[in-house]
């Protein structure tokens, strides 16, 4: 296994994959909230295509995969995604940052699926604050979401 080096020799061991760049927020340091030019789903990585992509990250020494977006629970084949990287030969460790507002959901179906690490941003608890930075009223589906990551025991 040849590891992927920098110009500065360090190996690189963890990557970042961006799964769509679709979000259910509009949170104001990320885009304006009226923003809709999205990109057309065909010209998305497909599943097939996003694993290629992690298995041959993997051969090359990565062994720490964070999956995001755009928000990555808006990929209807996530828990797909997350049971394909999981059997992969010498799966890498899985993450994943969302805005946890699919949670509640998707939570166990995830933990089920092989994901074993999950960062939920949250940038207030104050409802009002929240509806400010996000122009949406859903801090409540948050909440629920984050119970829901316990009791799947991420």
């Amino acid at each position: 296994m040849s590891a992927l080096i920098d110009t500065y020799g360090r190996a690189h061991r963890d990557l970042r994959v961006s799964l769509t760049d679709r979000c259910s927020l509009r949170c104001t340091y990320c885009m304006p909230h009226d923003f809709n030019a999205w990109l057309p789903s065909q010209e998305l990585l497909t599943t097939d295509e996003l694993i290629a992509v992690i298995e041959a990250a993997v051969s090359q020494g990565i062994n720490e995969i964070r999956l995001t977006g755009g928000e990555p629970l808006l990929r209807p084949d996530i828990v797909e995604i997350v049971a394909r990287i999981n059997g992969i030969s010498n799966p890498p460790k899985l993450s994943m940052t969302t805005n946890g507002l699919a949670l509640a959901k998707l939570a166990q179906p995830l933990v089920d699926a092989g994901l074993s690490r999950i960062n939920i941003s949250l940038d207030t608890l104050d409802r009002e604050r929240f509806k400010k930075l996000t122009f949406r009223d859903r801090i409540n589906d948050v909440f629920a979401g984050i119970d829901a990551a316990r009791t799947a025991g991420l």
